[in-house]
């Protein structure tokens, strides 16, 4: 009894504290309500889970994209509320104002960064784990690929979980090897840019049939599933993320999986800045920029990069991305590391200027479609703007 009511304290006292970070402009509120809970109730997140059906869901990129297609897959399918964050909020303060919002749904759809998939997996006793990809990240984040790779091999030992991965990611392979149920899904394989040696052994790894194999025998198992090699990052997410609401129950047909396929979301929001509508895609390490620039079709093109927080502090990583896609394009850089990008660009044979902010680049521009990719802080700057809760203006 006195730990339910530690338990409801601690949820009445966030959901004030979030309410009032919103009333002050200050933000959404979900990580200053979750951090308000966990302080009142450290156990909070294990009590907020129990007798609930948790899918976590987790990678370098589409995390927050396939965790909210994921959600409105199982509303859809499985005839069930879910409680997800639709902020994106990933770590366990985030992760605990989710599991307190009301209604407390049997279904809980959470997105969990990387480095914190070991506790919560402990904590949160998941049915169903989405492992999407792993890739270089910021640095100061999350350090090397392998390092991240190492942890999950030391936290999927058990077979009370069904991890559901890319299994063309050799990291992933690796990652799973301890499980007891994984589904693997397969896209005919694609070299990935950071695998040039086997994760397990430190072998080379064989990619010459345009898939990996190592003497030590990681990749020589076969997948469950195989899906078209044409698909792209968001749609092979959704493979991925369809396969884990029918793990949970969602009666999906053939066809209505082709649907949600060929309909994936991607990270990419409509701004309305100065008069323009501006299609924003949301970029947040090299994979995600090299998806980001593959897509872009407009003459006219915005890049603001800073280097906030979670956005990462080293830019080195603007020089592992190859941007010819924007020669003979107008580009305007702006952003706390606006030189950055632009120098990078420059040095690629790519003309382009500096603004002050989003909307001022936006305002350079002459009338015609403008496209736009934006870091972390930057994306989130802008749904501030239009949510009427950041009075600082776009960066």
């Amino acid at each position: 009894m006195a730990g339910n009511l530690r338990l409801e304290t601690a949820c009445k006292a966030g959901a004030l504290a979030g309410r009032l970070s919103i009333a002050l402009g200050r933000g959404r509120g979900e990580t200053l309500s979750g951090r308000v809970i966990l302080a009142l109730d450290s156990k909070a997140i294990s009590k907020l889970s129990s007798d609930r059906d948790i899918l976590l869901v987790s990678g370098t990129n589409g995390k927050t994209t396939s965790t909210k297609n994921l959600a409105t897959i199982l509303r859809e399918f499985a005839g069930e509320g879910v409680s997800t964050s639709e902020s994106g909020a990933n770590m366990p303060a985030g992760i605990a104002a989710l599991l307190a919002q009301n209604p407390r749904n049997r279904f809980a759809v959470i997105e969990c960064d990387e480095m914190y998939v070991p506790e919560m997996y402990r904590k949160l006793s998941p049915k169903v784990v989405v492992l999407l990809n792993l890739s270089r990240d910021q640095l100061h984040r999350t350090g090397e690929v392998r390092k991240v790779a190492a942890l999950w091999h030391e936290t999927f030992i058990k077979d009370d979980v069904t991890i559901v991965i890319d299994r063309d990611d050799p990291f992933l392979e690796y990652a799973v090897t301890n499980a007891g149920h994984v589904m693997r899904v397969s896209f005919s394989g694609r070299r990935h840019p950071d695998a040039a040696t086997c994760p397990n052994c430190a072998a080379i790894l064989d990619w010459s049939k345009g898939d990996y194999l190592c003497p030590c025998g990681l990749g020589s198992l076969f997948p469950d599933i195989r899906a078209d090699k044409r698909l792209n990052g968001p749609q092979r997410n959704t493979v991925l993320v369809v396969e884990a609401a029918r793990l949970m129950g969602a009666e999906i047909s053939v066809t209505e999986a082709d649907d949600l396929i060929s309909s994936a979301p991607d990270r990419i929001h409509d701004f309305l800045v100065s008069g323009k509508k501006v299609p924003t895609h949301l970029a947040k390490n090299p994979e995600s920029w090299r998806q980001a620039l593959g897509d872009v079709t407009a003459d006219q093109v915005l890049l603001s990069v800073n280097a906030r927080g979670i956005d990462g502090r080293d830019t080195s990583w603007l020089w592992d991305i190859d941007y010819s896609n924007l020669i003979g394009k107008k580009v305007i850089c702006t952003g706390e590391r606006q030189l950055d990008i632009a120098y990078r660009l420059r040095v690629q044979g790519v003309e382009v200027s500096t603004a002050s902010n989003f909307s001022q680049a936006v305002q350079s521009f002459p009338s015609g479609p403008i496209q736009a990719i934006v870091s972390y802080t930057a994306f989130q700057d802008l749904l501030a703007t239009e949510l009427g809760i950041n009075k600082s203006g776009s960066q």
